[in-house]
């Protein structure tokens, strides 16, 4: 076999028949599929044992069974020591693929002989806006990169990232020999990125290819994934802590070049910076980091973080008043994620002739303009 393809299954039925729906529509020839079910029932034991009869010539479908939830770290475990390709890819069962995801994806490791891990761009079902695109890493937290953002402003090219999330993941055989398998002390959560450090370490690159799409509803969350969640990170940082690289920064101040570098007939205007970021040191960072890029020189920054309650939406009239709507300078958001400054019609519409000089920037390498914010119904608006 070329491939395997390795799925932990804990799902709602109806989610997982739309995930396996494209993934026999998409799936390639001489491809070995293992499916773990992992305590999910009788129900979806027979439909996984009905697509052993529909699959195409040149695919075969496993079953592993699980009485009870063991997990995702021991589910695929179990899976890779049956793993018989020479690429080797895990998926979310509550994902819905695109045509030739996995020739894309071979494609893309084999370019490099430093590519061992790949990632695709995950993308909400209910919106279309951008879920996942590779993590990056400030001091102290890592983010989705370009979370909640148009797949049209995303990096045309395949690009480094440190970690991808194992919903939508591929490797080399080589890797599975050289790393071995998932460390099992991390229940149902950072599995995926202790492996993909652990590779890391042993010289393997991770990439996204922006050009690998496919919907992810984010609903197999396992059991036990919330209340193990600070015990995982903990355990996480302890051992990474010191291998992470702060790469964020790159993401942001390249997407902030190309818009000012679009806008350069408003270079002679002042830029007035204000401050809306909740994370302190990631903000305090950013501004420092700006004026030492010298991209953009900033008149004064204006804080304005302390106006307004944690989560949820940021309104600009309640932290603002009418201050800076009649401003001729250009105005620098910074905020933790745009998608909280959608709820601010009105004062946008009152800024409407400078709206379109104006940017808002974020944490997570998003850059747009303003009158982008107002022109339309952003795809995505869940922080995270």
């Amino acid at each position: 076999m070329l491939y395997t393809i390795i799925v932990p299954v804990n799902q709602d039925y109806n989610i997982l028949n739309l995930f396996t729906d494209s993934l026999l529509r998409t799936v390639s020839p001489s491809t070995q599929i293992i499916f773990i079910n992992d305590g999910s029932g009788s129900a979806v034991l027979q439909h996984l044992e009905k697509l052993k009869q529909e699959v195409r010539e040149g695919v075969t479908i496993e079953i592993l069974q699980h009485d009870f939830p063991l997990g995702c770290a021991v589910s695929i475990n179990s899976a890779l020591r049956r793993a018989e390709g020479d690429y080797i890819f895990f998926l979310d069962s509550d994902t819905i693929l695109q045509p030739n995801w996995q020739s894309m994806m071979k494609e893309t490791m084999d370019s490099d002989i430093t590519i061992g891990m790949i990632g695709g761009v995950l993308l909400y079902p209910q919106t279309g806006g951008v879920q996942h695109c590779g993590i990056a890493f400030a001091d102290t937290i890592g983010r989705h990169l370009f979370l909640n953002a148009s797949p049209e402003d995303i990096p045309k090219e395949t690009f480094s990232v440190q970690l991808v999330v194992f919903a939508m993941f591929g490797m080399k055989r080589e890797v599975y020999e050289t790393v071995g398998e998932l460390d099992e002390k991390f229940f149902n959560g950072y599995e995926d990125f202790d492996y993909q450090m652990r590779a890391r370490a042993a010289g393997y690159d991770t990439v996204i290819n922006p050009n690998i799409l496919a919907y992810h509803w984010e609903r197999s969350s396992g059991i036990h994934r919330n209340f193990n969640r600070k015990n995982n990170l903990a355990r996480f940082w302890k051992k990474w802590g010191g291998e992470i690289e702060a790469d964020v920064w790159p993401f942001v101040f390249g997407h902030l070049k190309e818009q000012l570098d679009t806008q350069s007939e408003y270079k002679h205007l002042p830029i007035v910076g204000i401050d809306l970021a909740e994370v302190r040191s990631d903000a305090d960072t950013f501004w420092t980091k700006l004026e030492e890029a010298d991209i953009a020189p900033v008149a004064e920054v204006r804080d304005y973080s302390n106006r307004f309650n944690s989560n949820g939406a940021i309104w600009l009239p309640q932290v603002l008043g009418k201050e800076l709507i009649h401003s001729e300078n250009r105005l620098l958001f910074l905020v933790d994620n745009f998608a909280r400054l959608l709820e601010n019609r009105y004062w946008i519409e009152m800024r409407h002739a400078h709206r379109a000089k104006d940017l808002i920037i974020d944490l997570y390498g998003n850059v747009i303009t303003m009158d982008r914010i107002y022109d339309g119904c952003w795809p995505g608006s869940k922080v995270r």
